[in-house]
């Protein structure tokens, strides 16, 4: 149909001229701080490298607020120009009007959540590991052949990271002062206990010195570590920038080990609530365009959709903290607002005539 062609047009060029705002605000204020961290093998095009890499996790972040704007702001002009009076006028039914203005941004809501498994995680991994090998020091990273560090005479090799959080693939070289390989151990895996213990499970030993060679296989060894804190960011991401199923994954697994997590359940509680956040978004922005008088103009609708969106940022960051301070449940802290925002939304449409 030509009108819904239409409609999901200028719906997309909102959302489009949205997005690239948010890109250019966020890359600056994010450049900004790098440069302040630029020096020695962190360069200046590492620091844009790094702004390039973690634009996608910034879109997501600030999803409700373009789904907000980004509806606001073509439907607004549309009403400007009395375009939806005259599609009224012409027998279009309020229905299958908001069904054409909600189209394209449940589009927007399906590359969010593909960006959200597959893009944006890969890239902050990366990003935050070059960040991080480039300040840290001794540490070698090659994405091909695993991580490096050494301590003296004690090499550490860590083939891959599991969800981004658990070794894997670990080899411990220890070398005496002639150079002679002295120790050698190899674990299937790690579990990064406190005081840089690793307990190193499925382990192979040989041990060269003092002669003979002998090699044992034991279930778990813990090993002290000799990584600081800036080196072990090279391995480690934070749990924020893992995918949904991987962070789902990492809080059950820290779960069965009898470990309290509240702060990771509720970051996974926020990620799966954010694509009802921004259908919320969406659903509110229709009949403050929709439902608003006609001397309302856009730059109003704009200013009270901004104030909305910072609003929410503000009250998402304030439950949080709220939930983690009263212990209360992950779902109930992460799934109240938009709830709230969905019935809010809901009492606002049932209004429109």
């Amino acid at each position: 149909m030509i009108l819904a062609r239409y409609i999901a047009r200028a719906m997309a060029q909102g959302y489009l001229l949205v997005a690239l705002v948010f890109v250019a605000l966020f890359s600056f204020i994010e450049l900004i701080q790098q440069l302040d961290d630029v020096e020695g093998a962190y360069t200046l095009v590492d620091a844009f490298l790094y702004v390039l890499m973690m634009l996608p996790r910034r879109l997501l972040d600030a999803t409700p607020v373009i789904a907000l704007l980004g509806t606001l702001v073509p439907l607004g002009l549309l009403a400007d120009g009395n375009e939806i009076l005259a599609m009224r006028a012409a027998g279009l039914p309020l229905r299958r009007l908001i069904g054409m203005v909600l189209a394209p941004g449940l589009t927007l809501l399906m590359l969010m959540l593909l960006m959200a498994q597959f893009v944006a995680p890969a890239l902050e991994m990366r990003a935050e590991r070059m960040r991080a090998a480039a300040l840290a020091e001794d540490v070698s990273v090659d994405f091909r052949g695993g991580f490096w560090s050494r301590d003296g005479r004690s090499f550490l090799n860590v083939g891959r990271m599991l969800r981004g959080r658990t070794p894997s693939d670990v080899t411990v070289y220890d070398f005496d002062d002639a150079g002679r390989l002295r120790r050698y151990l190899h674990a299937e895996r790690a579990s990064l206990e406190q005081d840089r213990v690793w307990r190193l499970q499925d382990v192979v030993v040989k041990q060269f010195e003092p002669p003979p060679a002998r090699a044992q296989q034991l279930a778990q060894l813990d090993w002290d570590s000799f990584l600081d804190a800036q080196q072990l960011g090279v391995l480690v991401v934070p749990p924020q920038a893992l995918s949904p199923i991987d962070l789902y994954f990492y809080v059950r697994d820290l779960r069965a080990r009898n470990e309290q997590v509240p702060q990771e359940e509720l970051r996974l509680w926020q990620q799966l609530a954010q694509p009802l956040v921004t259908l919320a978004m969406m659903l509110v922005a229709i009949p403050l365009v929709l439902g608003s008088n006609r001397s309302s103009t856009l730059s109003r609708r704009v200013l009270a959709g901004t104030v909305a969106g910072i609003g929410l940022y503000f009250v998402t960051q304030t439950l949080g903290y709220l939930g983690l301070l009263l212990h209360l449940p992950a779902p109930l802290t992460a799934l109240a607002l938009p709830t709230l925002i969905l019935l809010f939304a809901g009492r606002l449409l049932r209004r429109l005539r």
